[in-house]
């Protein structure tokens, strides 16, 4: 049986460690990660994020007019990467997972034939 002062004392102790270093919205705190990793990682998404709107931008279509979808949506990328490159990052992060939910609701787990 563990004592509850002792995990009082931890939970305090993990909170105080948590507060020190402020976490973005979707980031759990690990009381095992190195707070270096955790901006590493925060680093690492920003670089990220940025290379892929790079590489949306040079797909983007050269001649679009002026009401093109696809050169609207990059222009409005490049207006939130300009104003927001944190809120860029996870804006990006949510349309990959949504994309990766509509993968896999495409391609429904194969069930086994059933041997008669």
């Amino acid at each position: 049986m563990t004592n509850p002062l002792a995990e009082l004392n931890a939970y305090i102790r993990r909170a105080r460690e948590a507060a020190a270093e402020p976490l973005q919205p979707g980031e759990v705190h690990d009381p095992e990660e190195l707070a270096s990793v955790r901006r590493f990682k925060r680093a690492w998404g920003s670089q990220l994020a940025s290379a892929k709107f790079d590489e949306a931008l040079a797909r983007g279509p050269a001649n679009a007019g002026p009401l093109n979808s696809h050169a609207l949506v990059l222009r409005s990328l490049g207006m939130m990467r300009e104003i927001s490159p944190e809120y860029l990052r996870r804006f990006l992060l949510y349309v990959e997972t949504l994309q990766w939910l509509e993968s896999a609701e495409i391609a429904p787990p194969k069930r086994k034939a059933r041997k008669r």
